[in-house]
C-alpha cells in the first residue's frame, strides 16, 4: 500500500503518508517491546502519530475537495489529542502548566 502511495500520490500527500508511516512503526515497536497504553513509552509515541495521521487526513482533503479544517471543528484544541489525554492533563496539573 505504501509503494502505490508513492506512486499514485502527489508528493504533498506521499510525505504526510510517509510520515504517518514512520510513526505507526514507531509505536508499533514500543508496543511489540511490552510498553501499555499507559506508559510514559507508548505515551511518548502516540501523541506524534496521531498528528502524522491528521496532517495526512487534512493533506488528502486538501487535494480532493480544497478545503481543510481545523481540530476546533470537533471541539480539539490540537491535533495530537493532548488537550484529550489524561496523562497530559494530569502532568499539565502537576506543573501547574
Amino acid at each position: 500500500m505504501r509503494e502505490r502511495l508513492f506512486i499514485d500520490a502527489t508528493t504533498d500527500i506521499a510525505g504526510a503518508g510517509q510520515a504517518m508511516f514512520e510513526r505507526l512503526r514507531a509505536l508499533q515497536r514500543v508496543v511489540a517491546e511490552g510498553a501499555g497504553q499507559t506508559s510514559p513509552a507508548f505515551h511518548d509515541v502516540y501523541h506524534p502519530y496521531l498528528e502524522a495521521v491528521w496532517a495526512y487526513r487534512v493533506a488528502v482533503r486538501e487535494e480532493l475537495e480544497g478545503t481543510s479544517f481545523a481540530p476546533a471543528a470537533f471541539g480539539w484544541e490540537e491535533w495530537d489529542g493532548k488537550d484529550r489525554c489524561v496523562i497530559c492533563r494530569r502532568e499539565a496539573a502537576a506543573t501547574g502548566a
